[in-house]
């Protein structure tokens, strides 16, 4: 009986380990793609953009709100600070080890050696090279979709806002 247990304890180590072993692997692995996929530089530009439509006064616009230069200088302020804390929060050094977990438990580790083959490769390469483009590229399209239909959104604000300040005339204080 005593040889059951220590043989069941034995394998309930082994397995334990080979399971750790095999996860480490597979974190290397998505760790290896997101070298060669140059994520933190994709992660980064992403940022930017982001970072560029804030303060592009792209709320603004959809609000069909103008601003004073005090409160502009106001509201650049208030984004440069949220975007301090922001980019702080969404950096790729905060990012990678959960985003390497994601992957290590969405892929095999066939797949992930199977996806680091394909960004070794030339084909893979030129992919990377090319997405920072292609995102700036993408992004122009999303703008120039949002540029027609903000005078619809801005209608739809102005609105909903119109109907809130209604109603809440129209309801009795208590």
């Amino acid at each position: 009986m005593r040889l059951r247990i220590t043989l069941l304890l034995a394998l309930l180590v082994c397995t334990g380990s080979v399971a750790h072993a095999d996860d480490a692997a597979k974190l290397a692995k998505a760790e290896a793609y997101f070298k060669l996929a140059k994520m933190d530089e994709l992660i980064a530009q992403l940022m930017n953009q982001v970072i560029e439509q804030s303060k592009s006064g792209m709320m603004q616009q959809i609000m069909g709100v103008k601003v004073s230069p005090e409160d502009q200088q106001r509201l650049d302020e208030f984004t440069d600070k949220v975007v301090k804390i922001i980019s702080g929060a969404m950096s790729w050094d905060k990012l990678e080890p959960q985003y390497a977990k994601l992957y290590a438990e969405a892929y095999t580790e066939g797949q992930l050696d199977d996806i680091v083959a394909f960004y070794k490769s030339p084909t893979g390469q030129a992919m990377v090279e090319k997405n920072p483009t292609l995102i700036k590229k993408a992004n122009a399209i999303v703008q120039k979709q949002m540029a027609e239909v903000t005078p619809e959104v801005q209608k739809l604000m102005q609105d909903f806002i119109a109907d809130t300040v209604k109603r809440a005339q129209e309801t009795p204080k208590q």
